[in-house]
Order: structure tokens, then C-alpha cells, then sequence
């Protein structure tokens, strides 16, 4: 860290600031103020004003604001009813809506970074403020920091013919670096085969790992959710794969009320609080389960059940008249996804979002489609964007 805030309160590098010296205030007391500035936009503008300034933001700053970072929305696959090729779009949501960016703009504010021009294959992931795509035909890898700005190319690495699909692994709360995790388990026989980058190093390993069951019985989703050093994804044998990284070990776990879970569908797993959790329909209810003891003994409890009709029932926020019924089926209405830091749920149709609070009851329509269009696949290809403010290391 460029500047220790150890409890002695060591003074700030002199350098002017406006009106006054930002020497003028302790480096904990100055990081404390940096943290409030709640437009991230201008907090990336004050890391211009002084050298001590952008290493504070930068070492300080940004690991203090991560963990409470408020979610601005969801990247997800749109696709055009007829002839339409899929396309990844964006769902602003946020509690200020002036602080989320409209969906052109944010689109706009990756797709201009990329060398080339990003389809839906392209993209593979989203975790903690960084997208990962790749350029197919030539499978060089980019990871993209929208909120700064920031795009850079993997250096290739070696025996990346056979991967059926990469993730990130990021948490900008514990480290700014990140790792770019490439699965190739084509073969039907153990063991998984992993590649993995890291942006410490610059460097590419691979590493092999234990599977617990036939992966002829099973397909992985290529959605993972990254959570205290592993990544988690749905099978179709209805377990939750664990791929533990810095142990290089992997496990399956059990989803719970297994037998009562559509065989033919998909549940979703998300980050809530610090937890990992799992959400299905379970007859005509929404459960939402917590992964207690993930090192341990693997045991899910059951954290809400909230009744479909019962929603149904409910008069969405800002129009009394309005219920969920408007918008479907209400027994085609699925989990999409979960508020990484707060009591809300979002859940909808492939032609509409909405959110629910479970404090106050409170239901509001997130986002609705247009008529000739599709949120495609639903719960499995939605990802949550939080913006992060660290700056990508270029390894040209």
C-alpha cells in the first residue's frame, strides 16, 4: 500500500487540492471522505487531482467501498423474437436510478474498449465490476473494466484448444487481482482439467482436479458464481460443482429438495450477505436456501418460501392497479437472481423483471421488453454488475 493507515494517522504527500492541502488531513480521515462520494464516476476524476490522492483511492479506497458496493444492474442475452441473432444487453437497476446508467450507454461504455465486436458467444462472464470475453475465432481473451475504462488482452497461453468455458475469479474486496479460469473437461473420465491466468503473476498454469461423480451423467451450466477463493455452477444432475481454486480440489454438492426440483430445469445460484444461495421453484413457491458450513458439512438451510399466487396478488409499487398477472402466466414466472448485499429478489418472465423486497412487501417492475423480444434463458444467463474502480495492469 502506497500509504499506511495504520492507526499513526501518517499525513498525505503535500500536493494542493482547490482551496486547501490534502496534507492537511490524516490518511484515514481523507479515505473515510474518498469512500462517501457516492458517484463512482467522480471518484475515478479524483484520483487526477495528486499523486497521493490516486494511491489512496487506489489501495484504500477501492478494497473499503467493494464490499459495500451498491449493485447498478443486470448483463444479460436479449434476443429479437424472429431472425434475431442473440445480443447481450443491460438492465439498469439501482436505489438512486440517476446513478445507474441507461442500458445504450452502458453497453456502449464496454462494447468501444473491445478490439472487435463482441456476440453473444463472446461473452462468458461478469464478477465483482470485470467482464471476460473472448474473440472467438482466434480465442484471445479480453477482460473489461467498464467503470474505468479499462480493456486488456490475455496473453495466450498454451492448451487452450479444448475448453468448453472460461470464468472470472475476482473480489475486489480481498485483492485487485483477478484469474481468468478456463474448464476443459471434454473427456467423459475424471479428472477436470483447469488453465488458469493470473494477473498477479501474468502467467498461465494448469492444474488438475478430483471430480466426485461421472461427468457422463452430467453438464455444467456456464454460469458461475465466485465466492471465498472457489467458483460454484449448476449441474444437470441437480448438484452445485465446486471448484475449490486455491486447493485446487473440486466437489459436488447435493441441491436441496432435490427430487422435488424440475428435472428438466434450473435453479439459481447467487451471492447473498456474504453467502452463497440457491433459489428454485418448488411447486407453486419460491425457495431460497443458504449453504451453511461450505468447507464442512455442505448442509443448505431454508432462508425464505414465498407463495407465486401470493405475489400475484400484489399491486406493484407506483401503479396500485397493476399486478404481476399483467405481464404472464403467473406459474411461468422464475427466480433470475439475487441483491448480493440486501433483502430483495428478482424474479420474472422471458419478457419481464421484477423485483421483490421481502422487508417491506414491496413489489416494482424492473424491466419490461420490447413486444419482438426475449430475455433469453433466464435465471442461467443473468449476471449482476457492481462496478469496481481498480485498474486493469496491461500485459502488452
Amino acid at each position: 500500500m502506497a500509504a499506511s493507515l495504520d492507526g499513526k494517522a501518517r499525513k498525505s504527500k503535500n500536493c494542493s487540492c482547490a482551496s486547501f492541502r490534502c496534507s492537511s488531513l490524516p490518511d484515514d480521515v481523507l479515505v473515510e471522505i474518498l469512500c462517501r462520494v457516492t458517484d463512482r464516476k467522480h471518484l475515478i476524476r479524483l484520483k487526477s487531482v495528486c499523486k497521493s490522492w490516486n494511491n489512496l483511492i487506489t489501495d484504500a479506497c477501492v478494497r473499503k467501498i467493494s464490499a459495500s458496493s451498491p449493485l447498478h444492474g443486470f448483463i444479460y442475452l436479449a434476443k429479437k423474437i424472429r431472425f434475431g441473432k442473440p445480443y447481450i444487453d443491460y438492465i439498469p437497476f439501482a436505489i438512486t436510478p440517476a446513478v445507474a446508467p441507461e442500458p445504450h450507454e452502458f453497453v456502449k461504455s464496454y462494447s468501444s474498449l473491445l478490439p472487435f465486436e463482441p456476440a453473444r458467444g463472446d461473452f462468458l462472464d461478469c464478477c465483482n465490476g470485470l467482464l471476460l470475453f473472448v474473440e472467438g475465432c482466434t480465442l484471445q481473451y479480453y477482460v473489461c473494466n467498464p467503470a474505468t475504462k479499462h480493456c486488456v488482452a490475455i496473453p495466450r497461453g498454451s492448451m487452450l484448444e479444448n475448453i468448453i468455458f472460461a470464468a472470472l475469479a475476482f473480489d475486489p474486496s480481498i485483492s485487485p487481482h483477478y484469474r481468468v479460469v478456463c474448464f476443459d473437461y471434454s473427456e467423459s473420465s475424471p479428472p477436470v482439467r483447469l488453465q488458469v491466468f493470473s494477473s498477479e503473476t501474468g502467467n498461465w498454469t494448469g492444474h488438475e482436479t478430483p471430480f466426485g461423480y461421472s461427468k457422463k451423467k452430467c453438464k455444467v451450466v456456464k454460469h458461475c458464481i465466485y465466492l471465498d477463493g472457489a467458483l460454484y455452477c449448476i449441474s444437470t444432475s441437480k448438484h452445485i460443482i465446486c471448484f475449490e481454486l486455491n486447493r485446487e480440489n473440486s466437489r459436488a454438492i447435493e441441491l436441496p429438495e432435490k427430487e422435488r426440483l424440475d428435472p428438466n430445469g434450473s435453479g439459481c445460484v447467487g451471492q447473498w450477505r456474504g453467502h452463497l444461495c440457491y433459489s428454485d421453484l418448488v411447486g407453486t413457491a419460491f425457495y431460497f436456501w443458504l449453504l451453511e458450513d461450505r468447507c464442512k458439512n455442505d448442509r443448505w438451510t431454508l432462508i425464505h418460501n414465498i407463495n407465486v399466487d401470493y405475489l400475484g396478488n400484489l399491486r406493484l409499487q407506483r401503479d396500485s392497479m397493476t399486478t404481476i398477472d399483467r405481464f404472464g402466466k403467473i406459474s411461468s414466472f422464475r427466480p433470475f437472481a439475487l441483491h448480493p448485499t440486501s433483502d430483495v429478489i428478482f424474479f420474472g418472465t422471458p419478457g419481464v423483471m421484477l423485483s421483490y423486497h421481502l422487508e417491506d412487501k414491496r413489489l416494482k417492475l424492473i424491466y419490461r421488453t420490447k413486444k419482438d423480444r426475449l430475455i433469453l434463458l433466464g435465471q442461467l444467463m443473468i449476471f449482476p454488475y457492481t462496478p469496481c474502480l481498480v485498474n486493469l495492469k496491461d500485459f502488452g
